[in-house]
């Protein structure tokens, strides 16, 4: 049997050194920050003087864009758009849906009870349980967590 080839030698993986490219020219030495006295910044925080004048920004200024809002805020006034009406209030859904979903599923678990229930009690219990499972369920869903629609 021929002899195994050795190991191939072992490779070494690292990282390639970091390469940044200073954009800003060295400052120098860093300053020293000073030190805060909590005892200062109470007094200026609680003297009436104001801090300093507030400029005016530069975005603030009026121009075409303003004008256009005004005159289309003006042409919806004199048309009365911003006026609030009462609205009518419409009639709820939520109690002809109530009604309609109990009779057509308590009818459709009804005859299962009657039908299949016959030669089955468990069939005939499981749809007994179903009528008051869904009458029950149906009314709490849509009397305590629907509002209505």
């Amino acid at each position: 049997m021929p002899a195994d080839e050795p190991d191939p030698p072992r490779k070494f993986y690292e990282f390639k050194p970091n390469e940044f490219e200073p954009v800003n020219p060295p400052t120098g030495a860093p300053q020293a920050i000073p030190p805060v006295d909590v005892h200062n910044l109470l007094r200026q925080a609680n003297s009436s003087k104001p801090g300093g004048v507030a400029k005016p920004i530069p975005s603030a200024q009026p121009n075409e864009v303003h004008a256009i809002l005004r005159m289309n805020e003006l042409r919806a006034k004199i048309a009365g758009l911003n006026e609030l009406k009462p609205m009518e209030q419409r009639p709820s859904r939520r109690k002809r849906d109530f009604w309609f979903l109990i009779i057509s599923g308590n009818l459709l678990l009804g005859l299962i009870a009657v039908r299949a229930g016959i030669g089955s009690p468990i069939v005939f219990a499981s749809a007994i349980a179903g009528l008051g499972m869904l009458t029950v369920s149906l009314y709490w869903v849509m009397y305590h967590i629907m509002d209505d629609y």
